[in-house]
């Protein structure tokens, strides 16, 4: 038996829509992520649990991880003995931490380690994006990286090996809020421009290069006063409700900059202390997320995709 747990993430990181990303591990040691088991089986099976399962479809033909263990089976290990996949679904859907991701990401790795196929970076991550396309309505890497390398990851098509690891200072907090309410991707992708001014083109280049290369050289003060998303969040505010409270009150409770994650509904906020961190988070519980909601507090996950058991 192969236990794979796959963390959130924060998709866009404010600055880079579609090329930045960010694994998320709770301060209080929870696991916030999906878990993928693999053992043998008499023949192919799939079981969906956990605290979201009731949220996807009852056909299995309809999940997202089973239709992962038919492709794996059909085009990289036809071998492959019979198994049976059970996908622990521990994130909720359409939340923007990576859900998809999380379920495509934590199944192919468990497969790939289960079947010994040893598929490199670069071909495991092609085929996770492949899959988490259909969800979320286009193929970008910005969740797929970091939840399968952990930390936060620069990324795309023309990156070496798809990713670039970036540090960022080990003092920051990330405050991550699921209000309770779900926002389909592929509907928070719609609203987007289908084309940006050269002008906005120029200034997302400008401020994506320079965030990036200020982390590098560990200017992280420098890098917080540019972290701004000027691509997708003016399109999506609107459709997430509380969110424009929420960006106008966190930083006088010490929040460094409030967006959204992913396509949202979650917002995330960078704090520089655990009190600040604290405050946001409780400002957040109060005004921000309903019964169905939550709150972490998290440093980056730098450890991302990985075993939990081996039997």
């Amino acid at each position: 038996m192969i236990e794979v747990y796959a963390p959130a993430s924060i998709g866009n990181f404010a600055v880079g829509f579609d090329a930045l990303g960010a694994a998320l591990a709770p301060i209080d040691g929870s696991l916030l992520g999906d878990v993928a088991v693999v053992s043998a089986a008499p023949s192919d099976e799939f079981i969906c649990i956990g605290d979201y399962a009731h949220k996807l479809p009852s056909d299995a033909n309809e999940n997202l991880a089973y239709q992962c263990l038919v492709h794996f089976r059909a085009h990289v290990a036809p071998d492959m003995p019979s198994v049976k996949l059970e996908l622990k679904k521990n994130l909720p859907i359409g939340s923007g931490l990576g859900s998809s991701a999380c379920s495509v990401v934590a199944t192919f790795a468990a497969l790939d380690k289960f079947a010994q196929t040893n598929l490199s970076q670069v071909e495991l991550i092609e085929l996770m994006a492949d899959f988490e396309a259909v969800v979320s309505g286009g193929r970008h890497y910005d969740n797929i990286t970091p939840c399968y390398l952990g930390g936060l990851q620069l990324t795309g098509d023309l990156i070496p090996d798809k990713s670039i690891a970036l540090p960022v200072d080990e003092n920051w907090y990330y405050v991550a809020a699921f209000p309770g309410f779900s926002l389909n991707t592929a509907k928070a992708r719609s609203v987007l421009p289908k084309e940006l001014s050269m002008h906005a083109s120029v200034e997302f280049a400008q401020r994506l290069s320079a965030f990036s290369s200020l982390l590098l050289t560990n200017r992280f003060d420098d890098a917080l006063s540019i972290m701004k998303d000027e691509i997708a969040e003016p399109y999506r505010a609107p459709l997430i409700e509380g969110f424009s409270e929420a960006k106008a009150n966190l930083p006088a409770l010490g929040a460094e900059i409030v967006s959204i994650s992913g396509a949202g509904p979650t917002l995330f906020s960078v704090c520089k202390t655990l009190e600040a961190a604290q405050q946001c988070a409780q400002w957040l519980e109060a005004n921000y997320i309903n019964e169905q909601g939550f709150c972490h507090i998290c440093k980056l996950d730098n450890d991302g995709t990985r075993q939990l058991t081996v039997l």
